[in-house]
């Protein structure tokens, strides 16, 4: 492809950030790109696409990072009434991209999204996200759950609970209603959407330390893990789901349930560590051979 545009000069959205923006940012607001570095441990393949996201991100505790004559210009501005100047330009790239109907870079979008919290704009993030000028990915459904769990913001903890149910974050989900101290809801919302990548032992840990929630519902506990025994028999007891075809049933038979992920759970459900270990098959074919 460059070599047949060679003579043409073409800018996406992922220059724009590695080498206009944010290059603009380290050195106006003096953050030491060493600093960055760590904060986002860059440590992926730089061929993947998710390096090239932690490479240019801005993590929210660059804020106090800030030189000072900068932190007070920014609240000059924002008490005028105005957004900072590098922040406008970058949203009105943004939009212009989205007025040609091109869907903008996620580079480009979880930039916007850092560029809003290191400013402090959390309200123009929130009308960013409401009408849909920074798009669903997983990506935003993560800075929201660490805008919502570290800078309790108070409208993140919903948009970050909608936004990953339509991205089909479940895990995040789960982690938001134990943040939110929403324990009963936890193992019947996984059970709903069938999902396995949770680990049980998160809640029930997050639950034990919770000194406030046990007092005042001392069977909070118990109710909690008879859930997560019925959801075990009820998958032990369901037929195994076919290749391809989970959550589906053939007329007459019953919904495969999948196992729930048990992992680490010993402490509380003792009855685990009592289970028979799986059957190694080539053992027994060899003893079956000897015989």
């Amino acid at each position: 492809l460059e070599s047949l545009i060679s003579y043409q000069s073409i800018l996406s959205e992922k220059d724009m950030v590695c080498h206009v923006f944010h290059p603009h940012i380290i050195e106006t607001e003096g953050l030491d790109p060493a600093e960055l570095a760590k904060a986002n441990s860059c440590e992926e393949d730089e061929s993947s696409d998710s390096f090239s996201l932690a490479r240019w991100c801005i993590p929210m505790e660059a804020r106090q990072w800030r030189k000072k004559s900068s932190a007070q210009e920014s609240s000059t501005a924002v008490a005028a009434g105005k957004s900072p100047y590098i922040l406008s330009v970058v949203v009105t790239y943004l939009r212009s991209l989205l007025s040609l109907q091109i869907l903008p870079h996620k580079i480009l979008q979880c930039f916007v999204f850092d560029l809003c919290i290191y400013f402090g704009q959390e309200h123009m993030l929130q009308q960013l996200l409401h009408y849909h000028v920074l798009l669903d990915s997983p990506e935003l459904v993560l800075r929201l759950q660490g805008l919502a769990t570290h800078c309790v913001v108070d409208w993140a903890s919903q948009a970050c609970l909608d936004m990953a149910l339509r991205v089909r974050e479940f895990s995040v989900v789960a982690e938001m209603l134990l943040f939110s101290g929403q324990y009963l809801d936890v193992v019947p919302f996984l059970v709903n959407q069938k999902d396995v990548s949770f680990k049980l032992s998160s809640l029930l840990d997050c639950l034990e330390k919770d000194d406030k929630a046990t007092k005042d519902d001392p069977e909070l506990m118990e109710h909690v893990l008879a859930e997560i025994r019925l959801w075990k028999q009820e998958a032990d007891a369901s037929p195994p789901a076919s290749p391809g075809m989970e959550g589906a049933a053939s007329p007459g038979s019953s919904v495969a349930v999948p196992s729930p992920n048990l992992s680490g759970c010993e402490k509380w459900l003792p009855e685990l560590g009592k289970e028979a270990p799986p059957v190694d098959s080539t053992a027994a074919e060899k003893q079956t051979f000897r015989a």
